[in-house]
């Protein structure tokens, strides 16, 4: 069996750029018709019908509260494997291999997992296990609350 380089998608958020392997990622596209998800967080754009599954509809900047300056432009849909789940991005810029970047130390914060140097800057590759682990019990948490 032939081992496969990793790859990443590369994104933005306002002020910095991210990245999420691949392999997690079913589709990126234009952003959809969403349903409001009642009692949600406020960082959940929705709920929309992808391909037949319900996949929750999360805006990235607002639930990693960084400073939103613009309307996010793409979403990113994750495997459903992965979980029922997408992010509200703002531009996707490309994708990248494995042997095209070098791994650094994350910044200090639960949802990187390492700091990804490119050849035209950085990307912080995002933990997907902590970030939708974090987005469930935020869930829970708001049920509780209202």
């Amino acid at each position: 069996m032939i081992e496969q380089n990793r790859s990443f998608l590369i994104f933005s958020l306002p002020g910095s750029f991210y990245a999420l392997d691949l392999a997690q990622v079913a589709e990126v596209g234009d952003p959809l018709q969403m349903s409001p998800i009642p009692l949600a967080p406020p960082c959940y754009g929705g709920a929309l019908n992808f391909h037949g599954d319900i996949v929750a509809v999360i805006n990235l900047a607002l639930f990693l509260g960084l400073t939103v300056c613009s309307q996010p432009g793409k979403i990113v849909v994750l495997h459903r494997e992965v979980a029922s789940l997408a992010f509200l991005v703002d531009t996707v810029i490309r994708i990248v291999s494995e042997e095209d970047v070098s791994f650094n130390a994350p910044p200090d914060s639960g949802f990187a997992a390492a700091t990804l140097a490119l050849h035209d800057g950085k990307a912080i590759l995002l933990d997907l296990e902590a970030l939708v682990h974090e987005a469930e019990n935020g869930m829970q948490r708001n049920l509780w609350v209202s």
